[in-house]
């Protein structure tokens, strides 16, 4: 994504694949460029090659090959990719579909019960992990190759192993679920853009206010009605997911990664992250990095 900030979320309309019950698509890109962005569908992501930062509501973490992710609809998401990979190629498998893609009554069936859960989880964002995770991302990748029903079959049938898999993770908080569709949500979600883009940097609520044509504190007011957390709190919880993601996939020093996370001084950083969650930087990568 560029690196001048229009404060724009992008609303995306999915054209329908004429005759089709739902749309797959396969990227294979220099890198990932698609800006922040809702649709009233579901899509299910897996990627087979690049790394960077995944975006979903207010949640943030590191991506890389084998990361599978379905979002529900109206969930502000993106993925970013690493500056300078080289040669390295952005390569992914996507499925975005409509709840009622197979048709009035199916997914009401008792037989589609855990379906019908996974759905429902999935409008906060879920990521899939360990070997039955690995077992549908094989049939995913498939996917585009695939043609008429067996092409539906092999779906439904990732969705049947995602539904039944256990430890499944929810991505955001539910103060992002299901905002509605006015002004103040667009606000809203404008100023997540900007905090997305200014994770590392200042987050200036005056900007932020100045672009939402209100008040700094008519803002806040705003963002905590809407989403039912005050504003900054949602900026250190970003940045504390952010600096998660770095201690446990690269080997930077604390240090580093507190300025990577918008952290001026150490001392702010250790103390926002142990409020958050119960450790020090320090011992949380070490508990990660611990042999099972």
């Amino acid at each position: 994504m560029s690196k001048s900030i229009s404060l724009a979320l992008e609303y995306e309309v999915i054209p329908p694949a004429v005759g089709t019950m739902f749309v797959v698509r396969e990227f294979v890109l220099p890198r990932f460029t698609s800006p922040l962005h809702i649709h009233q569908e579901f899509e299910l992501t897996l990627i087979l090659e690049g790394v960077g930062t995944r975006f979903a509501g207010n949640h943030v973490a590191r991506f890389g090959p084998g990361d599978l992710i379905l979002v529900g609809p109206n969930l502000p998401h993106y993925w970013r990719s690493d500056p300078g990979q080289g040669r390295a190629r952005a390569h992914s498998v996507v499925v975005q579909f409509c709840e009622g893609c197979f048709g009035e009554g199916f997914l009401a069936t008792s037989e589609m019960r855990l379906v019908r859960r996974l759905l429902e989880r999935a409008r906060r964002g879920l990521q899939f992990r360990g070997h039955l995770a690995r077992g549908a991302a094989e049939r995913l990748r498939r996917l585009p190759r695939a043609t008429g029903a067996v092409r539906v079959a092999e779906f439904i049938g990732v969705l049947a192993t995602l539904a039944t898999m256990r430890g499944s993770r929810l991505l955001s908080g539910d103060g992002f679920l299901n905002l509605p569709e006015n002004a103040g949500a667009s606000r809203i979600r404008r100023a997540c853009l900007y905090v997305f883009e200014h994770l590392g940097g200042d987050v200036k609520l005056a900007a932020i206010a100045r672009e939402a044509a209100m008040s700094p504190e008519a803002f806040c007011r705003l963002f905590r009605k809407t989403t039912g957390r005050r504003f900054f709190d949602f900026v250190n919880d970003l940045r504390v997911s952010h600096a998660c993601a770095l201690l446990k996939d690269t080997d930077q020093a604390i240090g580093a990664i507190a300025e990577a996370s918008g952290y001026k001084t150490l001392a702010n950083f250790n103390r926002r992250f142990r409020e958050r969650k119960g450790c020090t930087p320090r011992d949380f990568r070490r508990r990660f990095l611990a042999p099972a």
